[in-house]
């Protein structure tokens, strides 16, 4: 019979606590190690400030910012709110990442904005100094009409979107899309209940639309009442990274309102799905453990460098805030962040 029970706790390195259990026999000596919540126990002060500065977002400094240059090769930097914003280049951007260029480091750009093509993305870039090839640009747009291609899609797109940046990347896939520009609101209700619907369409993908209307949501959220109809979305970003004091909805809002009217959930192409990840890894062979996401957004750069397997580094120069991201009910927490990106540089 077991005379002696002892138990103490211990934190590792991922947070857990671990019971310990040491029989006292003549015959057992079994110690099982068992994960614990660790909010059933009571530690001491100091093993809680260690728990929770370990699930807390470090500032960078000289150490990491050594550890980012030694163990790390590819960067992908989201563009808008990281590198430039609707002012002009973020000061300091383009010196950073032209000095990660020359230690010899991959640098891809990675943006949610579906708004515009690989091709203007890579004018935007040549324009502000920036190194930059097609193949290192993926943006949604790009990535909606890849995967579109890649599961071999017959039939033609509802685009609710941009006719030269949606439009754009699936008419260089060689597949056909209608619903682009204005659709004013017409007729009544006894109208739209006759309204002819292209029996093409097999696919509803939605996208920034400056000319989302009530016509738009309609049609697309009957063409997916066919449940073989796909439903993509590009993104659900809620705004876009405009400084200022006015808000400026994100393509998110005009997913939520078709996903709500047709009672479906789209496969979303961008971040912080792996989609964008994945063709780059295909395409340049990259290790998700020696690749850094640079990001403004805790919700999709974030989360995506978390659903990547990624390491991440948040800047505070365009959507997301201090006081966000110190928030219990922060949606992610990135491994480093920076006031901006040029806060790297004063350290490589």
């Amino acid at each position: 019979m077991v005379s002696l029970l002892r138990f103490q706790t211990t934190l590792l390195t991922n947070g857990r606590a671990t019971l310990s259990f040491t029989f006292k026999s003549t015959i057992l000596n079994w110690k099982p190690l068992i994960p614990l919540n660790h909010s059933l126990f009571r530690f001491e002060r100091k093993q809680l400030s260690s728990l929770s500065s370990s699930n807390m977002a470090q500032l960078i400094n000289e150490a990491k910012a050594k550890d980012l240059i030694e163990n790390v090769d590819t960067f992908l930097f989201d563009c808008d709110g990281v590198l430039w914003d609707g002012h002009g280049m973020i000061e300091g951007s383009l010196e950073t990442l032209l000095k990660l260029k020359e230690l010899g480091k991959k640098v891809f750009y990675v943006t949610n904005n579906s708004s515009k093509s690989r091709q203007h993305y890579l004018d935007r870039c040549k324009q502000l100094g920036f190194p930059a090839e097609k193949e290192e640009i993926v943006c949604t747009a790009y990535i909606a009409a890849a995967y579109l291609k890649k599961i071999q899609f017959e039939g033609t797109v509802y685009l609710i979107g941009k006719p030269d940046s949606l439009g754009e990347e699936l008419s260089q896939v060689g597949i056909k899309y209608v619903g682009t520009g204005p659709d004013p609101l017409q007729g009544k209700l006894k109208d739209w209940l006759v309204m002819e619907l292209d029996p093409e369409v097999k696919c509803v993908l939605v996208g920034f639309d400056p000319h989302i209307s009530y016509m738009k949501i309609m049609k697309a959220a009957t063409y997916l009442k066919n449940p073989n109809c796909l439903y993509l979305a590009t993104n659900e970003d809620a705004n876009l990274p405009a400084k200022g004091d006015v808000i400026v909805p994100g393509t998110g809002c005009m997913v939520v309102t078709v996903t709500h009217a047709a009672k479906r959930s789209p496969e979303i192409m961008g971040k912080p799905e792996a989609h964008m990840f994945e063709v780059l890894q295909q395409a340049h062979g990259l290790d998700p453990s020696r690749c850094l996401m640079v990001g403004d957004s805790l919700t999709t750069d974030m989360k995506f460098a978390k659903n990547c397997g990624m390491r991440s580094l948040l800047v505070l120069s365009g959507i997301a805030t201090l006081e966000e991201l110190n928030s219990k009910d922060a949606p992610s927490t990135p491994e480093l962040y920076a006031p901006r990106l040029d806060e790297l540089l004063k350290y490589i």
